[in-house]
């Protein structure tokens, strides 16, 4: 299994421990379920190489939905799943083998006006630092 792939798995499993219905990798289509969180992979770079080891920076982000009525009932809700998706994907650190940092990046929150219902989400923006044997990503 590839270094990327034991990561993917990670926040998969650490975000399917939140209060989440819905948590899905790479979603090809809008949440069936809400709370619903997604985890799009948004590729990788090269952060630095060393005899024998090569430092990825793996960038990621978190979407996350709710359903409601308005107003700040579900401005409330998405802001604690937010939170539960920060705190969970944070935790990853020192507990993933080759995971040594993840960064927080920018957070949007978006109203979806034209759905069949009232809709709010986030998209939360990361990047991991994950140490491989170099040529072994």
């Amino acid at each position: 299994m590839s270094q990327r792939e034991i990561f993917f798995a990670a926040v998969e499993t650490a975000l399917g421990a939140t209060g989440a219905v819905e948590v899905e990798r790479m979603a090809s289509s809008d949440p069936a379920s809400f709370p619903a969180l997604h985890i799009v992979d948004d590729g990788q770079s090269i952060g630095e190489t060393e005899a024998g080891s090569t430092r990825y920076q793996i960038a990621f982000s978190i979407e996350g939905y709710v359903e409601g009525t308005g107003g700040s009932a579900m401005h409330s809700a998405i802001n604690s799943l937010h939170a539960e998706a920060v705190t969970a994907t944070m935790a990853l650190i020192g507990a993933v083998d080759g995971l040594e940092n993840i960064e927080e990046g920018d957070c949007r929150i978006a109203v979806a006006p034209l759905a069949s219902q009232r809709r709010l989400a986030f998209a939360q923006d990361f990047v991991a630092t994950v140490v491989t044997r170099r040529g072994h990503p």
